[in-house]
């Protein structure tokens, strides 16, 4: 015990308190300060991961070798014309080569968000000796990753950016097959005859390596058998046996896609199948997301964030193909 005699210089009353246990109820309250930010930076991470995962970099090969301050990406396309002929052994009329030559625009957009503290929240921080919640930092983070993924997949009509599920130049058709009544072999039908599709569209230059479903779908043929009295699935069995496999020898990347539930025309379902590479499709990032230094704003310290990224473009549209589809009852 260490007893303190206080006077109060007004009244002249004194009292005496014990330093010690005064010492340790402030010990106490940053204890709980800490006690409770502890448990604030739990429930956001609870809340965080309810949010849809982020795989827009998984499907879209991304390019982040762009200079910084660029505002469109540009490339040129070359058509060639050619041709040989027989001819005599004194002729002139020997077929022409030629190039037809183009040349395409990506639009880059500025993008940015931010996150900040409160003087006061620094004040407390630096008093109780704990480190500043990153919580603020992580999530607005992932709201950039959102973001960056909304653009990658719908694009922005203001900007005249598309996306990887709503490009105008990928050919588009319609199925009527009916998924809740269909066989498992009008399933496996329906969905190999879009990887055929690209690669009899493109001459068979391209070849399908990556299909992308709708969940509805996905959760139909990953568990209705192929036959009765078999234990095959509907999307094992397609996994084995579809024309992309058979043409390359290669496994077909089959995806179930949240997004695409909703992607068509009228909000109906959408399956895509692309042959991925980046040669075919790019996404364009020369400032991928980044903090900058702390500014500070009246009572606030505010962390600015940038970043620059344009939709996705496809150089060869044939390499990919949609398909909308009647929406199953789930």
């Amino acid at each position: 015990m260490n007893l303190v005699t206080v006077t109060d210089s007004q009244t002249g009353n004194s009292f005496q308190i014990d330093a010690d246990m005064q010492f340790a109820k402030s010990v106490g309250d940053a204890g709980v300060a800490f006690y409770i930010s502890q448990l604030t930076n739990l429930e956001a991470k609870v809340y965080e991961t309810l949010y849809p995962d982020i795989i827009f970099d998984q499907l879209v090969p991304v390019d982040t070798s762009d200079p910084e301050w660029i505002d469109n990406v540009a490339y040129m396309s070359f058509n060639a014309v050619t041709m040989a002929k027989f001819i005599a052994a004194n002729g002139r009329d020997l077929p022409q080569s030629d190039i037809d030559a183009s040349i395409s625009y990506i639009p880059v957009g500025y993008a940015g968000n931010s996150y900040g503290y409160s003087i006061e929240e620094l004040r407390k921080a630096a008093a109780m000796r704990i480190p500043l919640d990153v919580t603020k930092a992580r999530i607005t983070y992932r709201g950039a990753r959102q973001f960056s993924q909304q653009i990658a997949f719908f694009g922005d009509a203001n900007r005249n950016m598309y996306g990887l599920f709503n490009h105008p130049n990928v050919p588009l058709d319609n199925s009527t097959l009916n998924w809740n009544t269909a066989t498992g072999a009008e399933m496996v039908a329906a969905l190999n005859s879009l990887l055929i599709k690209v690669w009899n569209q493109s001459n068979t230059r391209h070849v399908a390596n990556t299909l992308l479903l709708p969940t509805t779908i996905w959760s139909i043929i990953s568990s209705k058998r192929m036959d009765v009295g078999t234990d095959t699935t509907v999307l094992e069995f397609f996994r084995r046996n579809n024309n992309s496999t058979g043409v390359t020898g290669q496994p077909l990347e089959i995806r179930a896609v949240l997004w695409l539930n909703t992607a068509g025309a009228g909000g109906a379902p959408r399956m895509m199948a692309y042959e991925k590479n980046q040669d075919n499709l790019t996404m364009r990032m020369p400032i991928p997301w980044r903090s900058l230094p702390p500014q500070a704003t009246a009572l606030r310290l505010e962390v600015p964030c940038e970043m620059k990224l344009s939709g996705v473009e496809f150089r060869y549209p044939l390499s990919a193909a949609y398909r909308d589809l009647i929406a199953p009852t789930v």
